[in-house]
Parts: structure tokens; sequence; C-alpha cells
């Protein structure tokens, strides 16, 4: 908020600035004596003095033009702009165009102030900002004048006035015009701009702004605020991180003001701890961000912030149920705040709740149509509730002892297409794959093209798919899954399949196909630790069945800013009820495999990013009558993020697998596009 300075000047000097002429004033002792007082008391800055015995002087002669001019203008002076430009409009005919002018800039100064007070309601929280600007304009229409050759102080007040209006574009672009030619922002114009510069995505042009205001006004919470999160949107969380702990130093929890009898909470430590928790999700490390936002919450329950911010972190953390109870309780706490609100709109995606996310959508797009987090929010509706498409295409390399049930050379591409979602529910899809595989006497080139439908809703999730090959092995295929999400943490699945796609394409190649069932158990304790486990059957047409128990598990082990490492464990044992068939089948196998995953973020801005991604395992593979053996495999993959669920993925592998004893050497490759998610 601008602090208003007035100058001090004597009566003289103001009737010379101001272009008053005193000849109207008559003659008269006690009014010289008035004015001489007014005159003193504007020279030691008494300005209600010296506004009081103006209207006393006005009482004697009320009809006296000069007084009425002294009266307006100073009032405008010292910050009663409104009641200034009021009086003004009473009789307009006194004042010239300078004078004019001048009520002017300091009434829509005044109302710039006056617009960014908390609104009545949400409705109406910007019409006092939407008049102002609307008025602002017409006088600027009313003598001729454009933005660019309007008075300095008009265009330093529209851009906190386009701010508030989240006209963010807008005020990038008329800041940019002010530096070209040359003017420096004034102090209490920077939070504005730095704000609206960030929302435009510019931190780099941001930071320096945000410095000279924070530097000027260091008892601005949200400047530094701003700052923080310019640090960590042009790439630099460790400045980010650094700034808020300096800034949390200096200032201690509480303060206590001399010879009060107790202390008071130091809102800006709060700040800082407020923040510096949020960066830190936001740079990885969650579980000391949720530590840090807990205790703020058990100490301070009534804070709807505080659990807002919580909620955030329990929806980076995979836990939308928790989310979604703390945004509740922040919106019940402080219901006219935007955070609490998109909280549950991504809690409410999250568990498959879009009949509950939708009212929350439509109401927010409606109210805050140009705020960044509300435009974020449309994005990721769009993306999810549109058109789905997922395309890719792989190929390998086997070479060595020519048994690879992969074949001498296997590819494999399609393309799946999912439509909108229907009623809040269901998905139609459609896909084709075609994948051709060379073994030493046959290539292998079956097409499966099919079409079905899915359905996810709250806790459970199904799907049934219908398929058709090329090749006329085993008829229609059909495959058929639910799944049921019991809490946060825990999901489990069961599908069926006649003529599956995944079974043995050697068996396939003597026409031979299988129908399966599966079962899959899945618990995701946090972003952190993930496990698995399986069990599934394939019957072949032969009488073969193939068993296989499964599990696995991934654990983070390493997370910095730009880094993150992962422990990968993997084991499996199989068997076959047959022994002699003209397929990879081995009567009991097993594999206990270990590895590492280093992911790395290369480049991110914003919605876009650029990953890399190495994991190298090593693997104990054991096959009945044959031994064991380590089983290398290395692999490495590129990530570019493009938009909201728009991702093109590729790598490369390289492994060393055994079968039947004899050691094979495959190289793979493959690529994908995303879009949508």
């Amino acid at each position: 908020m601008r602090v208003w300075k007035p100058l001090t000047l004597s009566a003289a000097l103001a009737c010379s600035l101001y272009g008053l002429s005193s000849d109207s004033v008559a003659a008269a002792p006690n009014k010289d004596d008035a004015l001489a007082r007014i005159a003193q008391h504007r020279d030691d800055g008494q300005w209600l003095d010296a506004l009081a015995e103006i209207e006393r002087l006005q009482e004697q002669f009320p009809q006296d033009d000069f007084l009425y001019r002294l009266h307006v203008l100073t009032l405008s002076d010292i910050g009663s702009a409104g009641r200034a430009w009021q009086l003004y409009q009473a009789r307009p005919q006194l004042f010239d165009a300078g004078q004019r002018r001048h009520l002017e800039t300091n009434y829509l100064s005044k109302r710039v102030s006056w617009s960014l007070a908390y609104g009545k309601s949400e409705d109406t929280r910007l019409d006092e900002a939407e008049a102002a600007l609307t008025q602002m304009q017409a006088l600027l229409d009313q003598d001729g004048l454009s933005i660019d050759n309007a008075p300095l102080r008009v265009r330093f007040d529209r851009l906190v006035l386009l701010n508030r209006l989240t006209r963010h574009v807008q005020v990038r672009d008329e800041y940019r015009a002010l530096k070209q030619q040359g003017h420096a922002l004034p102090d209490y114009v920077l939070p504005a701009v730095g704000d609206s510069l960030m929302a435009t995505q510019h931190p780099e042009e941001a930071i320096p702004l945000l410095q000279a205001a924070a530097r000027n006004e260091p008892e601005r919470d949200d400047v530094r605020t701003e700052l923080a999160y310019a640090y960590l949107e042009s790439g630099q969380p460790r400045q980010a991180i650094d700034f808020l702990k300096h800034w949390r130093e200096e200032e201690p929890p509480f303060r206590r003001q001399a010879g009060a009898k107790q202390s008071y909470q130091n809102w800006a430590h709060y700040e800082a701890d407020l923040n510096l928790a949020m960066i830190q999700a936001y740079s990885g490390d969650l579980p000391t961000a949720q530590r840090a936002l807990e205790d703020l919450a058990d100490a301070a329950p009534g804070n709807g912030g505080l659990h807002s911010s919580l909620g955030m972190v329990y929806q980076m953390r995979g836990w939308p149920r928790r989310a979604l109870e703390r945004q509740q309780m922040a919106y019940t706490q402080d219901p006219r705040e935007v955070q609490p609100r998109v909280g549950q709109f991504e809690a409410y995606v999250d568990l498959q709740r879009d009949d509950l996310a939708r009212p929350l959508y439509e109401d927010l797009l409606r109210r805050y149509p140009t705020q960044p987090v509300v435009q974020r929010m449309q994005r990721s509706w769009n993306s999810h509730r549109g058109w789905q498409a997922y395309a890719y295409a792989q190929g390998g390399h086997s070479s060595g002892g020519g048994v690879s049930p992969l074949g001498n050379d296997d590819r494999r591409h399609g393309v799946e297409l999912l439509s909108p979602i229907i009623d809040d529910r269901w998905r139609v899809l459609a896909f084709a794959d075609r994948r051709s595989v060379d073994y030493p006497e046959q290539r292998l080139r079956p097409l499966r093209v099919g079409a079905g439908v899915q359905y996810r809703y709250d806790q459970l999730d199904g799907q049934v798919l219908l398929n058709d090959t090329n090749d006329d092995i085993g008829g229609i295929g059909i495959r058929a899954g639910m799944g049921w999400q019991f809490n946060d943490h825990w999901h489990i699945g069961l599908a069926a399949a006649r003529n599956d796609e995944e079974a043995s394409l050697q068996a396939r190649a003597a026409d031979i196909d299988a129908d399966s069932v599966a079962l899959a158990l899945e618990y995701r304790h946090s972003e952190r630790t993930r496990w698995t486990a399986g069990a599934s059957r394939f019957r072949y047409a032969d009488g073969n069945n193939r068993d296989l128990l499964s599990s696995g598990i991934e654990q983070r082990v390493l997370t910095r800013p730009k880094l993150q490492v992962t422990a990968l464990g993997n084991a499996y044992l199989g068997r076959g009820s047959l022994h002699d068939v003209p397929y990879f089948n081995p009567e009991r196998d097993g594999q206990l495999e270990l590895g590492l995953r280093l992911d790395h973020q290369t480049w991110q801005r914003y919605e876009r990013h650029f990953n890399q991604q190495l994991e190298v395992s090593v693997g104990n593979y054991w096959q009945r009558g044959y031994g064991n053996a380590l089983v290398p495999t290395v692999g490495y993959r590129h990530e570019w993020q493009l938009g909201i669920g728009r991702v093109i993925e590729y790598g490369v592998s390289w492994s060393r697998p055994v079968y039947d004893g004899r050691r094979e050497r495959h190289i793979g490759m493959d690529a994908a596009i995303h879009w949508g998610q």
C-alpha cells in the first residue's frame, strides 16, 4: 500500500503551485490571520490542523472560490482523494486543466488502493477494480491520451490495477513498454509487476524486481514468498531453500514489545516456515515437508492455509483421501480461498469421482478464469476428460544361442485410442497391434485389432476387450478385468483372457494359443515405496499349464532436487506342467534381481521437462537341469514432457539372458508417444 507524503508548502507557494489567486479573498484581519495559521500548519506538516483551519474559514466565507479550491486540493494531497474528487465534481468550473488532472490522478490512485481491499463477496470482489479501470480509461479518452502517453503515475497505478484483475499478460506488456522507454518503477508497483511476471512464467525477469521490493519493504512477507518461488521456478531450488532458511533465522518465532506482559506470534517466521516446507515438497523432499506441516497444523488447528498446504503434500505423496480430508477442513475455515477448492478437485479426480470434481471445476472457472492455478486446473481437466492416445514402437535383436523365445529379431508397433469420458465412468477404446518375430525357420507377423470399454468410478475399475488376429489361431480374443482400490495404499486386480496376446509367441508359431488368469496386488506406501505381487496361469491349447509367481519392490534411497535414486528388487518362480513342447517352457525356473534406477531431471520449465533415466540390474537366474547364471541388464531412457498429458519417450536396453543353459545377448530399442493422462 502506498504511503502518502504531502509536500510541506507555505500558503503563498501552494497558491503559486496550484495556480490559485488570493485576490478573491476580501481583505479582513481575521482572514489574514487564518491564512497565516494555515501556512504555518502546512510548513510544520500539521495537515489536519491546516484542513480544520480552512474549513473554519470557509464557514465565514462559504462562497469564496479561493478557499474552496484550497480545501479540495489540500484534501487530495493528504490522501482524502475520494472526498476531494466529490467536491471537485460539484464545482468543476473553479479548476483549470492542470488542477483537474492532479485531482484525477490522486482519485484514480485511491480507487486502485480501494480495489485491493477484501470484497464483500466472491462475485463482487473485482467490481471496484473493474469500475476503476473503466473510469481510468474514460478519463484518458476525455483528455485524448493513450496508455503510452498517459501520465506516469496513471500508468504505474494501472499496473497495480491490472494485476488485481489478474490481467497478467497486459501487466507484463505494459511494464516492458515502460522499461523500454527508460522509466523505472516506483517501489509500490514492484510487487504487482513481479507477481504478474511470475504468473506469465517469466521468473528470471521477476527476480530483480522482487529482490528490490524485498529490500525496500522487508516487512512485506508476500514479496519474500514470491521471491522464493521465483528462485524455484527459475531452476534454482537450492537458492530458494537457502533464502527461506535465512529469512526464518532472521525472524524469531515470537516478539515482545517493551513493557508488554506477554509475547505475540511473529507471522513472518510462520510464513518462512510454511513456504520452506512447500518448496522442499516441490523439490522432492516430501517427508520433510510433511513432518514440518503436520507439526505446524497440530500447533494451529484453526489455520486453513496450513491444512490446505498439508493436503497438497498428501496429494503429491499419492494419498488423495487424506488430501481431500485436509482440503475440506481448509475450505470450512476459509471458504473463499481458491487453493482448498483446487485441492478438493484434484483429490476427486484421483479418486475417480469426476461427478464431484465437476461442480468445483465449473465454479472456479466462472469466478477465477484468469488465475494461473485455475488455468492449470482447466488444462489438467481437459487432458483428463478428453481423447487419449498411445502410440509405440519396439525392436530388438538376439544373438548367441539361437533359442531365445523372442526370436532372432523381434519388432512391435501399435496404437491405442480412447474416447472422452462418458457419464463420468466410461471410455470406449480401440487398438491395433502388429508384432513381427523371426525364428530360425519361420517369421510370425500377427496383427491384433480390437475394441472395448473401460470403466472407472470411485473404488472400482474394469475393462472388457474383444480382438481378432490375422493368423486364425485361437479364434476371437477376449480380455476382461476388474480392480478394487481399498484405500490410499492397497489395490487388487483380477484379469482373465481367452487367446491371450501375452502368451508365448514361440507357441503361437506352432499354432498353439493360450488362455490366462491373473491376480495382482499392489501396495503403494508413498511416492518412495511400492510393492507388487502377482500370480498367473497360462493354459495352453496343447494341455500345458504355465504358472508364475512374482513380486517386486521399489524403494527410493536418495532424493535431491534434480536426482532420485531408487533401489529395485524383483523375484519370480515359474513352472510348466509339460516338458516336451515346441516353445521355451522350463520345468522349474526362477530369478532374483537387484538393481538401481537413477532419474535425473536435466531440464524443467513449468509443465515441460526433459528427464534421463539409467537402470542397472543383475539377476541370478536358475533353471532346473541347467543350474544358475548371472543375468546383467542395462537400460537408458529419455523422457520429454511437452505439456500436461503430452509425453515422448524412447530408450535402449542391453541384457545377457540365459535360456536352457545357453547365454544370449539382447539389444532393444523402443519409443512411445502419450497424449492425454
